[in-house]
């Protein structure tokens, strides 16, 4: 995978142990995810950081478009990322890759509201697309569907929004629950996904708008 530059970060030596097995996760679900998408050159970047790690996960990710950068953050102690190692570091990394492709057609960082939720759901139906014998993430299924409708009633009329703002959709604020965005944001996905039969992977060029057809 030569356009994939892995780097480990071992200051502290937390990685030392489990570089092997991350460089052979990484070359195995890079070489799906690529087979379904396409190959952009991208830098990986793995830490353990257990304050930037879901909790209830044990990892967690974040894409940086400027220097097309993959961050992945890992709590090595944490009792759900040491029973689901694999397919955790799996999951983090097929999200974030979906993120790396849609930057390239439809630009989402410091995008609208809408950008953000539909770039969340096909992050989060990719998941599920490559790893379909798991079941969603907790951050896709958060809410009952009257939930997601309340949800929505409160995101209709703001779609257009852009700035720091809309960072409450997902990590929570005032008004808003934490995961809101992801879930309403994996829920307009999946509708679409349910009424035309296409994947997450045969729908990442499209534009945002596309998921609100009937909506």
């Amino acid at each position: 995978m030569q356009n994939f530059h892995y780097h480990f970060l071992k200051t502290n030596k937390e990685l030392n142990l489990i570089t092997d097995n991350l460089r052979r996760i990484f070359n195995n679900t890079l070489e799906i995810v690529v087979s379904l998408t396409e190959e952009v050159e991208t830098d990986i970047v793995v830490r353990h950081s257990p304050v930037s790690s879901i909790p209830e996960l044990g990892s967690s990710g974040q894409y940086s478009k400027d220097a097309r950068c993959i961050d992945i953050y890992l709590d090595l102690n944490n009792p759900h990322f040491k029973n689901n190692y694999e397919t955790e570091i799996a999951r983090t990394l097929i999200h974030e890759y979906m993120h790396v492709v849609r930057e390239q057609y439809v630009p989402w960082e410091n995008g609208t509201l809408l950008d953000s939720l539909i770039a969340e759901g096909l992050t989060q139906s990719f998941e599920i697309e490559v790893q379909p014998d798991l079941p969603p993430s907790i951050y896709a299924t958060s809410f009952t569907e009257e939930e997601l409708d309340n949800l929505w009633n409160k995101a209709k009329d703001i779609l257009d929004h852009r700035g720091w703002e809309n960072d409450e959709w997902f990590f929570g604020g005032e008004n808003i629950k934490r995961w809101s965005g992801y879930s309403l944001g994996f829920k307009l996905v999946q509708d679409r996904i349910k009424a035309i039969g296409l994947k997450a992977s045969e729908l990442y060029k499209f534009p945002s708008a596309y998921f609100l057809d009937k909506k």
